[in-house]
């Protein structure tokens, strides 16, 4: 990392703080755990057997290992410069255990962290900057309106128009679609960057609490798929193409936290910060195996633990501090 970093964090550090102040509120209130997911239900059906997001995935397995900078700016167990252990699963966008892995969408890189002490952290990131609803209640409200005529379990007009007015009254949602029709699918888990979306709090050794986001970064560089390779790799390449990729030598990624500038949005995943923001590498991720086959260890996991207190935590994005407790309920629907 460049050695005037650190001045840089300092120089935006008052107005990071700033715009934390100004933007951070009180939670509004939200749809509830189960109707998030039965939202979920009115789109796919009742999810029994898979998650509702990104069921089709590899289980894999590694260590994390903070920087100096991370041991820095959190004092959670997790940046504590020790070997964290880690259980990461990658998945593919969509609600079908079967989706094609050529498909435009979010990847998934969803991590457990356990300490040598048994402390847990987890995390569910996407292949994207942005989520798609800046609320709950938009998640919900989006979701109702994709779904099919529960008189025949077909799309029709109303259903289409009804979806189409929703959109034109939240423009933020197509903001992460705008992303998938610029850019091709990545070629590999091993090749893009995972962001977290969401705004966290971090306390520093300092006592210093800063807003900030992260991104795993592949260390391989960021690959995407010709247009030859989306007709001619198939619908199950993934899982296969990061068992051979591991078994050369391990992957990694390098977590960045970005900092918040003045203005930017704390509290709407939707909306990404520019990527001129001050940036910190925190820890390397690094994957040294990958499950034979499909499920394994990761299945019965949510990854909800989803802070590690005083260290990092949530702020009040209404987005994160709804998930834990969806997480929660779903899980409780597949294991009845």
């Amino acid at each position: 990392m460049s050695a005037k970093r650190p001045n840089c964090l300092a120089v935006f550090a008052g107005a990071a703080m700033t715009a934390w102040l100004l933007t951070s509120a009180p939670a509004a209130a939200q749809p509830s755990p189960d109707a998030i997911v039965d939202a979920f239900e009115a789109v796919l059906g009742p999810v029994r057997t898979h998650r509702p997001s990104h069921p089709k995935g590899v289980c894999a397995a590694g260590h994390f290992v903070a920087t100096a900078e991370g041991t820095r700016l959190s004092v959670a167990p997790v940046f504590s410069g020790q070997r964290n252990t880690a259980l990461i699963r990658f998945g593919v966008a969509g609600a079908n255990p079967n989706a094609s892995d050529t498909a435009r969408g979010t990847r998934g890189l969803s991590i457990r962290f356990e300490s040598a002490a048994g402390d847990l952290f987890e995390m569910a990131n996407i292949s994207a900057p942005v989520f798609i609803a800046p609320t709950p209640q938009a998640l919900v409200d989006g979701l109702l309106a994709r779904a099919n005529d529960p008189a025949t379990g077909r799309p029709n007009a109303e259903r289409a128009a009804a979806f189409a007015a929703f959109v034109a009254a939240n423009p933020s949602v197509g903001n992460q679609a705008a992303i998938w029709a610029a850019n091709a699918p990545p070629a590999s888990f091993a090749t893009t960057p995972y962001w977290g979306v969401n705004t966290f709090r971090f306390r520093g050794q300092d006592g210093q609490i800063r807003p900030a986001r992260w991104v795993f970064e592949p260390r391989a560089g960021v690959e995407r798929l010709t247009a030859e390779q989306m007709q001619s790799l198939g619908n199950h390449y993934l899982a296969d193409e990061l068992r051979r990729r591991v078994a050369t030598a391990p992957i990694e990624f390098d977590m960045v936290l970005q900092f918040p500038g003045p203005g930017d949005d704390l509290l709407n995943p939707t909306i990404a910060w520019p990527d001129n923001r001050p940036r910190a590498v925190v820890g390397r991720l690094t994957v040294t195996e990958v499950s034979a086959s499909p499920g394994g260890p990761c299945d019965p996991i949510s990854f909800m633990i989803l802070d590690q207190a005083p260290g990092i935590e949530m702020s009040d994005d209404p987005v994160l501090q709804a998930r834990a407790s969806s997480y929660a309920v779903s899980l409780s629907r597949r294991t009845q």
